[in-house]
């Protein structure tokens, strides 16, 4: 696992560096009271820069807790532009075309407001089933002592474990606190959730595999230039999130209004 993380933080090194730089929004606050002040109005967590080498052998502990509580507070101007007159989404300049429905969600796992929102995801994707193409595409904004969390989402989704596996890696990181200590113990997790524990681990070591998948999301996130979370994007031309869909709830309500516009992407 140890390989594989570093391969995934050359990965994160790789974005930052190609990353679109995007104008500030206002003037960053400079004090923490500030910060505090406006915190109910933010409703994204922005990505922060990469840990430092010292940093990375949190993936053997438990998340520090405070600390992530520290960066989703603070993020003030890397907010996700809103969407123009008033819309509750963004239309993007894309020729990307499919052969179905797609819906694209980004996210990170350590995210809190991806969390609040994975119930109305999953009571969207339980509904939408086998008419539109769901892609869950996760990130960990740069902090690579979250990298085993990406790497068993990725070890799942080829296992064909990932609906369940998603929520329960949210639940081990907002609730139990815990992130991946070794390549067992990951095992052990994806059997938890209906996965073989000799083909988990097998599929834990294949870096060939899992680089693959690894770096199939990484381009989505480098094509739509994903710097903030949660972000959905519709059939490759509309992009919503919490905050130009006017909340957790309204998010899938625009995903399915944006679902009837035009677009290259087949019908169902």
């Amino acid at each position: 696992m140890k390989k594989l993380i570093a391969l995934l933080v050359m990965t994160v090194i790789l974005a930052g560096c190609q990353a679109e730089e995007k104008p500030t929004e206002k003037k960053a606050e400079n004090t923490q009271a500030k910060v505090e002040e406006t915190k109910a109005e933010k409703e994204t967590i922005s990505e922060e820069p990469s840990q430092p080498e010292d940093k990375k052998a949190a993936n053997d502990s438990a998340p520090d807790t405070a600390a992530e509580e520290s960066q989703a507070e603070n993020h003030q101007g890397h907010e996700h532009a809103a969407a123009p007159s008033g819309e509750r989404y963004q239309k993007l300049e894309s020729d990307a075309a499919c052969e179905e429905p797609v819906v694209i969600e980004f996210f990170a796992y350590h995210c809190p407001h991806c969390y609040a929102l994975e119930p109305s995801a999953e009571k969207w994707r339980a509904k939408n089933g086998g008419k539109v193409k769901f892609l869950s595409v996760p990130t960990t904004l740069g902090h690579d002592q979250l990298g085993s969390l990406l790497l068993v989402h990725h070890a799942a989704k080829l296992l064909g474990v990932l609906e369940k596996t998603q929520h329960a890696l949210f639940e081990r990181f907002h609730k139990e606190k815990k992130l991946f200590a070794s390549e067992d113990e990951a095992a052990e997790f994806l059997a938890a959730q209906g996965a073989d524990k000799a083909e988990a681990l097998a599929m834990l070591k294949n870096q060939d595999e899992m680089m693959k998948s690894i770096n199939e999301d990484f381009e989505l996130l480098k094509q739509y230039r994903i710097s903030s979370v949660p972000q959905v994007l519709i059939n490759h031309q509309y992009m919503t999130n919490i905050t130009a869909a006017g909340g957790h709830d309204e998010v899938f309500e625009v995903v399915d209004e944006t679902l009837q516009l035009a677009n290259n992407c087949g019908t169902k």
